[in-house]
């Protein structure tokens, strides 16, 4: 039995790879979306997930999961709901302060935004499915703007 070359093997070892495990079809896009977000605004800094949990999914093809970001003394918690393609936001933030929450999504233009009630809630609705990211702007003119990692919804 002959030995293989270096390059034969690594060529086995592809065509493995490709044949039971292939790139996802979307990755591409969506990691070229998330890209062009975060080169759009490199001034802002963004928060760190903390958490993610799952729930259980729904007997109607509902789903939903929490999130968790922090950024310095700001606790961000989201709480996702997705229901026939679109979905819903509900987000805490501690400790409680004035701000516009947007909601950047990677491929609809339109952007969609809540102000924090003086308990720290706020509600995003009808947002669309796929990468999104949250920039958080607050009211108190001292304190620069903020943003979430690109998520995927």
């Amino acid at each position: 039995m002959s030995e293989l070359s270096r390059d034969a093997l690594l060529n086995i070892v592809r065509d493995a790879y490709e044949r039971h495990d292939p790139v996802p079809d979307h990755l591409v896009a969506t990691m070229q979306a998330a890209a062009a977000m975060a080169a759009s605004d490199l001034d802002l800094e963004l928060m760190e997930l903390v958490e993610r949990s799952t729930e259980l999914a729904g007997a109607r093809g509902s789903t939903s999961y929490t999130l968790r970001f922090v950024h310095g003394d700001t606790d961000l918690l989201l709480r996702i709901a997705v229901d026939n393609g679109r979905s819903r936001v509900d987000g805490w933030i501690v400790p409680a302060e004035p701000m516009t929450i947007r909601a950047l999504p990677g491929e609809e233009p339109v952007t969609h935004e809540a102000v924090v009630s003086d308990s720290g809630r706020f509600a995003l609705t009808d947002l669309p499915v796929g990468l999104m990211r949250l920039r958080l702007e607050p009211h108190d003119g001292s304190r620069p703007a903020f943003a979430t990692p690109t998520f995927e919804i």
